[in-house]
């Protein structure tokens, strides 16, 4: 079966896009139950997961407590990236959030499209470089944010999200409980005169 390659990767992978004819072997397809974990903490991660459709929750636990990183969703590339790259065990956990198709790279193929791609490690580490910036930026928002701008921002920047994960996941995601965040949306709703935010 010929699987097109995400158009997420297409854009920031343009190697791939290139010579995809020749890469798609190294990928698999798979459809995964809802609640399904892909990764546990302390094993090493060894696969690369592309969500086709559906949506993905990395996390790590603390004070015995989940504390979500990130969520993905169609298009994204998947992995507990220091984990897989090191091969080293990992300090977070992957689960689906919903049913979900995924692409998968075993981490054999990904070193072996390392070797022999020209360019994909340049591309590689610019968006290892980004990634990276982008959970820098999360975590300065995070420490000089109030809990109620962290919510609004997460509404005005990914709305989608309250439809498709589960609130007290979002309240972990933005570093609150269930309760704060319940009473967050709350007092925005009666401010703005709505039944949901």
């Amino acid at each position: 079966m010929t699987q097109p390659l995400p158009p997420y990767l297409r854009t920031k992978f343009p190697e791939l896009a290139a010579n995809w004819a020749q890469l798609q072997g190294y990928f698999y397809s798979r459809h995964v139950p809802a609640h399904t974990r892909l990764l546990m903490e302390g094993t090493v991660a060894t696969r690369l997961y592309l969500v086709v459709q559906g949506s993905l929750r990395m996390w790590h636990t603390t004070d015995q407590r989940e504390v979500t990183l990130q969520f993905f969703f169609e298009n994204q590339p998947v992995a507990s990236f220091e984990s897989f790259y090191l091969e080293q065990p990992s300090d977070s956990a992957i689960e689906t959030l919903e049913p979900t198709d995924l692409l998968i790279l075993d981490k054999a193929d990904f070193d072996q499209i390392r070797r022999t791609l020209p360019g994909f490690e340049s591309s590689l580490n610019r968006w290892l470089y980004a990634r990276f910036i982008a959970y820098r930026q999360r975590v300065y928002t995070q420490l000089q944010t109030t809990p109620t701008g962290r919510y609004q921002a997460l509404v005005a920047d990914n709305p989608m999200i309250l439809d498709r994960v589960p609130l007290h996941e979002i309240a972990t995601y933005l570093g609150m409980t269930p309760v704060s965040l319940s009473r967050i949306r709350a007092r925005l709703n009666e401010q703005n005169g709505t039944n949901g935010v």
